[in-house]
């Protein structure tokens, strides 16, 4: 069970982060370090094929949520979701699951991946985030919550030591075929869309 005394610290930050963003401001920041001019770029129709099945998606299942519950280790979990909502959060973020292990072992599956079950739309709309380096064992991950989320999300953000050594996270960002191989795997097997928390490379071009 997550500590009190964090879950308040935290939805304190969800609060003022909510109260303070600023939409306008945002895109201003966007368009003067260039993020906006080179992701509409990529984001022709000729280079991202299925970006108005995205759209799509994002609009009707994800409700355009703009205030998420991130991805947190050990805080996460469905009590904290569920307090993060009730103080305006959009949308979550399961834990982020480590997807041999979910797939080995039941009590961690247990433990770590909890829901509404019985009240679905309570917790909606859910994206669950593993980290993994091979996709068969990511896709045996990700059926065993398909029918309870809105989406798969592969984390190769996490910058940790603890991810380096488990070679994931972060330290897959250079290995682009093993990307690719895991996102394909999941998107031409899974009945529900695939997305990826990514780290940002100095250079954006190279990014996107």
């Amino acid at each position: 069970m997550p500590d009190a005394g964090r879950n308040e610290n935290a939805v304190e930050t969800v609060r003022t982060g909510v109260a303070n963003f600023d939409p306008k401001q945002a895109k201003e920041a966007m368009e003067r370090s260039g993020v906006v001019a080179g992701v509409d770029k990529v984001n022709a129709k000729e280079d991202v094929p299925h970006a108005d099945a995205a759209w799509t998606w994002f609009r009707t299942k994800i409700n355009s949520a703009k205030y998420w519950v991130a991805p947190m280790v050990d805080q996460s979990e469905l009590a904290f979701r569920m307090l993060c909502k009730a103080h305006g959060a959009e949308a979550a973020y399961t834990p982020m699951l480590h997807a041999r292990i979910f797939n080995e072992n039941a009590a961690y599956r247990e433990e770590h991946f909890t829901s509404t079950f019985d009240h679905p739309e309570k917790d909606r709309p859910l994206l669950a985030q593993f980290c993994a380096n091979d996709p068969d064992i990511l896709l045996d991950a990700a059926r065993h919550v398909e029918p309870y989320v809105d989406g798969v999300d592969i984390n190769l953000g996490c910058p940790q030591r603890i991810a380096k050594k488990g070679r994931y996270g972060s330290y897959l960002m250079n290995d682009v075929p093993l990307v690719e191989s895991m996102v394909k795997k999941l998107a031409e097997n899974l009945s529900v869309p695939v997305t990826v928390k990514i780290r940002r490379f100095p250079d954006l071009q190279e990014t996107v």
